[in-house]
């Protein structure tokens, strides 16, 4: 059985069970917009184009695990605790983003802004999670606290006996186009880039009018050196066959094969593994950016 790792952030509250329906933090820069976290460690309300977006998600935003120890079965969850039941309960089912993927079973959210933190725990994985998630804000520095991004921190415990295999992976649609209310992605493309020390996916578009104020760029990176693996786009289907594809060739070895096509707003898979020596502690910190320049403003 795992344990959760303990806290090294300050926390002035902590929300459970159907507190975490409704606690969400907002992360980014001042005045750049935001991505919030929320209570079961879930991204919502995106609202980095320049206006209110209360309720946007795109198709695809989600972070996952899959881990197993030498000789042993691997084991894959989302990053998220679990749904509450009336989230199944829509007219055509739930509406929650990727309901059917398994879930880690223990989940508690931990605040003290600008520091927010999610504690996930499963007895069925070798590992429990604390995803520490912030934003640069720095008082007095406008300039250092206006950066568009939010950092999400994933430190994975090892309370057992034997070396753990892990890989943490974010997924993102390129929704480059559409500000949750208007718009539509057009000839939206990934690109893979890589530095020293930061290697991730560039999210961009060719088919979006310049000027609009849905025209923009993404990016989701991982810090770090280690051994990381992507796709910039999903194999295309129908009734979830691209979800399908990208769970099974993840939860396989925690690795990421290439794939082509994935239409108008393809989704780009970011994966980076890392050992967890047991009793230890080991840390995998990805970057979510954004820059979406062309504000309007109302006369």
């Amino acid at each position: 059985m795992n344990t959760a790792p303990a806290a090294t952030w300050p926390v002035l509250r902590r929300y459970a069970g159907a507190q975490l329906r409704r606690i969400a933090m907002p992360l980014g820069g001042i005045g750049t917009g935001t991505v919030s976290l929320g209570g079961r460690g879930d991204l919502r309300d995106w609202e980095v184009v320049n206006r209110p977006a209360k309720g946007f998600v795109p198709r695809q935003a989600f972070f996952a695990l899959s881990a197993g120890t030498a000789g042993g079965d691997r084991v894959t969850r989302l990053l998220e605790g679990p749904l509450d039941t009336d989230l199944y309960e829509g007219a055509r089912g739930s509406a929650a983003p990727n309901h059917s993927l398994p879930r880690f079973s223990g989940c508690t959210f931990e605040t003290a802004y600008p520091f927010g933190q999610v504690v996930l725990t499963d007895p069925a994985l070798p590992l429990a999670i604390r995803l520490q998630a912030f934003n640069p804000l720095i008082p007095g520095d406008a300039d250092r606290s206006g950066i568009p991004v939010a950092v999400l921190r994933f430190a994975l415990t090892n309370g057992g006996e034997a070396p753990v295999d892990a890989a943490v992976c974010g997924s993102l649609q390129n929704f480059v186009g559409s500000d949750g209310s208007s718009g539509t992605p057009k000839a939206n493309r990934n690109a893979f880039r890589e530095a020293p020390e930061m290697s991730g996916l560039f999210l961009s578009s060719d088919g979006v009018d310049p000027d609009a104020e849905q025209w923009g760029t993404l990016a989701l990176a991982v810090l770090g050196g280690g051994p990381v693996t992507y796709r910039t786009a999903w194999a295309e289907g129908n009734w979830g066959a691209g979800l399908l594809d990208f769970w099974d060739d993840f939860s396989a070895d925690g690795a990421l094969r290439e794939r082509t096509g994935g239409g108008d707003a393809p989704v780009g898979s970011l994966a980076a593994s890392i050992s967890v020596p047991p009793g230890e502690t080991r840390t995998l910190t990805f970057l979510l950016a954004w820059h979406f320049p062309n504000r309007r403003t109302w006369t």
